[in-house]
């Protein structure tokens, strides 16, 4: 029998500890939970009690219940924070979530137009790209491309980006830090390559970040752009008396259209 501690009303706490199984993969997206009965039994409660508890995961779309049929997990959406200096990997596993990186390409090129800018050298300087694809919880979500300036780019040489994220290796190797981040975020349809990659459609809805690290010097480290399957994450901002800010566009440049490359740290 599972042991329900504390004041908490038990309900509360037989749905959160079912979110945990959820989250370790004790139950995958699609499988059935054990009925209700063998749940009241594991956990000590009535069937009333663990029914309330159903019924607040299937308010939060972690569960269906199928009348009849049982109780189903849905695939949980992943979280994907603003408001932290964290790389994209390190951001979700604070969050408790298994990460791992596909390094699809790595090559220095010139720098793409509509990019130098945002780096701040000019148009045809070398950078060195990073390909990625993130997979969490056993799926690829993410795709990611990573754009940085020399000299940062030729410090990066020989290193495993599969075990290594690129903000700890620029820390380490050239003493740049993050300071400063900003991102922006709009909605596109799947590009039909990076659609591929993910195992998704072409078209779908999806979502597009757009991320400028820099540093105390207020130099440009990273120039990151991602597109992340628009049904598994959800964006996430905790805001603070001294935090960051947000600000949210509307109108002409922010609709729909095709995006390329990938993204944050």
């Amino acid at each position: 029998m599972r042991v329900i501690p504390g004041r908490t009303p038990k309900y509360m706490v037989i749905r959160d500890d079912l979110i945990k199984r959820i989250s370790r993969g004790e139950f995958a997206p699609g499988d059935a939970l054990p009925g209700q009965r063998h749940l009241s039994e594991q956990y000590g409660v009535s069937l009333m009690t663990l029914r309330q508890a159903l019924d607040e995961l299937c308010d939060r779309g972690v569960v269906d219940q199928l009348p009849g049929k049982g109780t189903y997990v849905r695939a949980m959406p992943v979280p994907y924070s603003m408001g932290n200096l964290r790389s994209l990997a390190d951001d979700l596993r604070a969050h408790g979530i298994e990460v791992l990186t596909r390094v699809l390409a790595r090559d220095v090129v010139a720098v793409p137009d509509e990019l130098a800018a945002r780096l701040g050298i000019p148009v045809g300087d070398k950078v060195l790209t990073l390909e990625r694809v993130r997979v969490v919880r056993g799926a690829p979500l993410i795709h990611q491309v990573s754009y940085v300036p020399q000299p940062f780019g030729d410090l990066l040489q020989g290193v495993d980006f599969e075990k290594n994220e690129l903000y700890a290796v620029l820390a380490e190797r050239a003493g740049a830090a993050a300071v400063q981040a900003e991102e922006t975020i709009s909605p596109v349809l799947m590009p039909e390559r990076i659609g591929d990659l993910l195992g998704l459609p072409e078209g779908v809805p999806a979502m597009r970040s757009e991320r400028i690290t820099r540093d105390a010097d207020r130099r440009t480290l990273v120039v990151d752009v991602a597109i992340l399957a628009g049904d598994s994450v959800v964006i996430r901002n905790i805001r603070e008396v001294s935090g960051n800010q947000i600000s949210y566009a509307v109108g002409a440049g922010t609709g729909l259209s095709g995006a390329g490359g990938p993204g944050p740290g």
